[in-house]
């Protein structure tokens, strides 16, 4: 077998952007509350005590040492699933039948971006965010890179 003298090259000048890219790890909810690493969240009252699939919000923050913070009203009725990239922490919500996807700075509580409505799940899978079937763009400090609709 012959290896195509550019395939060494493109691999090669693939490596330092997946050796940078923005790394996103699922946040479970147990009990109203999640934690990763230095990061807790707080999600507020659920639907359902045994089953629960949504949290009323507000979402309290705290990280490390530091003192918690409250995240904006308008991001409430949250789902999973959850993500928490580089200080960035990603919130779905619903109401009705509009979704929206928050990023919130986890030190400041602060609403980076939303995106436009979109209907269908938020997922998150082999480190990508997809919102109504649509990529979400990241830049290396998972933030949001002018994804689908720039809500904000």
């Amino acid at each position: 077998m012959r290896i195509p003298p550019c395939l060494p090259i493109v691999l090669l000048a693939l490596i330092p952007a997946a050796a940078g890219a923005c790394r996103l790890r699922p946040m479970g909810i147990v009990g109203g509350a999640g934690r990763l690493g230095n990061v807790s969240v707080a999600f507020g009252e659920a639907d359902d005590v045994l089953h629960p699939t949504a949290w009323q919000g507000p979402l309290r923050i705290s990280t490390g040492d530091a003192p918690a913070c409250t995240v904006s009203d308008e991001v409430s009725i949250v789902e999973a699933p959850v993500a928490l990239g580089d200080g960035t922490l990603y919130v779905p919500t619903y109401s009705g039948s509009n979704n929206r996807l928050y990023a919130v700075d986890t030190k400041s509580c602060r609403v980076l971006w939303r995106s436009r409505p979109f209907h269908g799940p938020t997922r998150l899978r082999n480190n990508r965010l997809t919102i109504g079937g649509r990529q979400v763009v990241m830049d290396r400090q998972c933030r949001p890179a002018g994804t689908a609709g720039k809500g904000r």
